[in-house]
Order: structure tokens, then sequence, then C-alpha cells
């Protein structure tokens, strides 16, 4: 997303110059309306700017991936294509009146093998896609591209992957103008579809391993945009929290700050807690996750000392002013964890099946939803005890980044399973690899292996 002209929303729209007359401009008063103001709109830029290409030639690739970022809007309009370029996957996901059965059955899948009703927050906002059909063009096109791809691949249906792919291109096509409204930009049917076409992009893109960041930045400016007052409906609280996620990952990878780290989006994210987790259990989730949204700061500082020269003076406060951020959030996460051990039981260890010569023994976890948590946990303490190990504050910080790593490891088992399993793995994972030896490195890249089938972002190269 870049930042549009500076006029007011309604004279950019008419295509006339705005005065930018504050608090509203002398144009939108001549012409009878209320002025929307001068908050910054954007449009969506994903991957290089679009050019209209030529028609691909026959034989080349038609598996529904693009070589480049699939992020970038490629070849002719869909509205060109040929008819019998869309096929027999029509019946599967383009017709209005099959949509609720596709969605009821996309819904069941991506819950197995936990229960259809999980109060996991991306089961939750799955659920609400069938109630949010049918408001909107773009997110009607993003629905549709995304149950057809996973769809298509359930049933190996190539073509209905491919006609996903239309689909998504033209959902790109469409969300442009909807960011260029001021009465749909800000919408939560468009939050909605910045959201769906991040995961298509994970699940879907085995070329580019950047592309969902694109989509990533675009979906945590419109999340920072929209700004923390919009949140009102039950809606908006599951968007934000199935996005949060991934606008703190967006973050940690882009060496940006998190501006979710603030009390006020703090004090946002605790309304409407997941009552389906019960209280107690819903509580500790919000806790865990204002903690969280400080790890990003936390890892971009250990990335910038790492390599540094630890013996000037410079580097030395700077590890100091490091070290008392990290001993303070370890002291609220190792509390945090107390109550929460309390509140959720604790994994049990059971052996793997079938037989792991790495990890024969494996957790077992209460639900998909403690698994989830238990395994942030983990992944956290990581990078906290990494941190102290790289600046020399004393205790067994190596052996303690062992076991967390192991933690993760002995839990893919049990929370990698089913479609949103490697979606729940991909982060943990990310960071045990970060700290594994040789050997613990290889059998990581194995599990991948398996579960980028269905989740491309978390492919072995992706890793490397």
């Amino acid at each position: 997303m870049v930042a549009r002209s500076k006029g007011c929303a309604l004279c950019v729209h008419r295509r006339v110059k705005c005065d930018q007359r504050q608090p509203g401009c002398a144009k939108c008063e001549t012409y009878g309306e209320p002025c929307p103001g001068y908050a910054p709109r954007f449009k969506f830029v994903a991957g290089k700017p679009y050019r209209s290409q030529r028609r691909p030639k026959p034989g080349s690739s038609q598996d529904g991936s693009a070589p480049e970022s699939v992020a970038v809007v490629r070849s002719q309009s869909p509205r060109q294509q040929q008819p019998n370029q869309r096929g027999s996957c029509l019946s599967l996901a383009s017709a209005d009146v099959h949509m609720s059965q596709c969605l009821e059955i996309l819904t069941q899948e991506l819950s197995k093998p936990f229960s259809a009703s999980s109060a996991h927050v991306t089961s939750c906002w799955f659920r609400v896609l069938p109630t949010v059909y049918g408001r909107n063009r773009t997110l009607d096109l993003t629905i549709k591209s995304f149950a057809a791809h996973h769809l298509g691949n359930m049933t190996s249906d190539p073509q209905a992957v491919h006609y996903a792919r239309q689909l998504y291109v033209e959902s790109l096509y469409r969300l442009r103008a909807s960011l260029n409204s001021s009465r749909e930009c800000y919408s939560s049917e468009v939050f909605c579809a910045v959201l769906l076409l991040c995961l298509y992009e994970l699940f879907t893109n085995v070329h580019d391993a950047d592309a969902w960041m694109k989509h990533a930045k675009g979906l945590s400016q419109l999340v920072e945009l929209r700004g923390a007052t919009r949140y009102h409906t039950a809606l908006d609280h599951v968007l934000l929290k199935a996005s949060r996620g991934l606008v703190v990952m967006y973050s940690l990878f882009s060496g940006q700050s998190c501006f979710l780290s603030s009390e006020e989006w703090h004090a946002v994210m605790k309304q409407h807690p997941n009552i389906g987790l019960g209280a107690e259990f819903a509580d500790l989730i919000e806790q865990f996750f204002a903690y969280f949204t400080f790890a990003p700061g936390l890892v971009h500082e250990l990335y910038s000392l790492r390599d540094a020269d630890h013996g000037e003076p410079k580097i030395v406060a700077k590890a100091g002013e490091l070290l008392v951020r990290t001993l303070t959030m370890k002291s609220k996460l190792c509390a945090w964890f107390v109550g929460f051990s309390k509140v959720v039981p604790v994994p049990h260890e059971t052996r793997s099946f079938p037989a792991d010569l790495c990890y024969p023994v494996v957790l077992e976890y209460a639900d998909e939803n403690s698994a989830s948590i238990y395994c942030a946990y983990y992944s956290y303490m990581v990078i906290i005890h990494e941190i102290l190990r790289v600046c020399g504050y004393p205790g067994e910080h190596a052996a303690a980044v062992v076991y967390f790593r192991d933690q993760i490891c002995k839990s893919v088992e049990y929370n990698a399973r089913g479609l949103l399993g490697p979606y729940r793995m991909g982060f943990p994972l990310r960071v045990a690899y970060e700290v594994a030896d040789p050997s613990t490195k290889a059998w990581i890249e194995g599990r991948l292996e398996i579960l980028s089938k269905v989740y491309a972002a978390v492919r072995p190269e992706n890793f490397g």
C-alpha cells in the first residue's frame, strides 16, 4: 500500500483539485457533502507495478503459480479469459448458490482433526466467512479464490486450483478499487479481504518466499490506518485477533517497529475476549499477546549485537539496555506461565507415532488452543535466553535454549496436524531452526518438507 494524493477523499474520488482547507475543504461544502477529511489513503501495490503482458505461450506453466511473485497482477484481465479456461471448476466455487456449501466444507476441513466448533481464533474467523459472503464484491472474490484453491487441492482438481489463481488476480484488481473508495477502504469487509489474501499467499506461493510479506505489510498498514477506535463490532475484533500474529511477524522480519505494542492497542485487543476458551484462558492469552508484541524490538536488538564488538563502549551500553528489557520480560513471562499452567493443563509426554529416532517422546496437549500458546511461549523463551546468552548474562542459557527448542520440536506431531497445523507451527519452527544444531536442523527440514505440501510458506529453502 502506498500513499495517494493529499486532497480529501471526496475530492480525490471526484478528481477535482482540493483546497485542503481545515477542518474540511470548501469544495466539499460547495458540493453539498460533508468533507471526509485528510486521513491517509492508499492503494495496494504488491510486487511490481502492473503492466499488461502477452498471453502465455502454449505449453507454459498452467499450475496456477507464477514464476515471479504471485502478488503481482499478471497476464490478461480475468474478464478476458476464455470461458473454456474456467472449466468444470465453475460448479465448485464460482456459482454463488454453491458457496454456502463450499464454505461449510472448507471450515470443517480447516478445523480437522479438531472439533469443527474449535475456539482457535483462526477457526473462529473462518466460521464467520459464510455470514459476510455477499456483502462486498472484493471480499466475495477473495473468499471464492481461497475456497477454490483448498477444495481443488482436497479433490485433486488442478482446474479448480487454476481457477482459484484467476480469482485471486481478479480480487487484486477489485481490491485496488476498494482501497481507492472512501466508503470502502476502512470497512470490515475490505479488512477481511486483505487478511485472506495474505493467507492465500502463505498457503500457495512456491516461487517467492517474500510474497506474503508484501501482503502482511499492506495488512499492517491497513490495521494501523484504521486506527484503534474502529474496532467496535464482534467481527472487527475477530479480524483483529486473526490478523495480529501476521502484523507482529511482519514487524519481526521487516525490522519495523510494532505499533501493536502501545498501551492503546493493548487495551483494544483485550476487548471482546474469546469466550469460547473460557474467561481465565482468554484473559491469559491477551496478557501473553501483549508481551509478545515486544518480541520484534528485542529480536531486532539481538541481531544488531550478535556480530558487534562487545568491547566498544557504545555496544556495551546498548547491550546493557537490552539486558534490562530482556530480564524484565523474562520475569513477566515466568509469572504469566505460573498462572497459565494452573488454568490450562500442561502437556504430557507420550511415544511418537510412528516411532521417531530424533524425538521418540513427544508432547500431547489438551487441545490446539493450549498447544499453540505453549509453543508461542517456548518460542519467546528461546529468544529471551538467546539474548541473555549473547549479552553474557550469568546462567545456563545455552541449555535453556536447547530445552525450549526441543519442546517446540516435540509439539510438531500434535499441533502441526490438519490444514491449519503448519500455520500454527510456522513461527515456532522458524525459531527452533535458528538455534538448531545440524542434526536438529535436518530433522526440522524433513518435517517442513511434509508440511509445505499444504502450506507453502514453510518450504525448507525458505528457512535457510
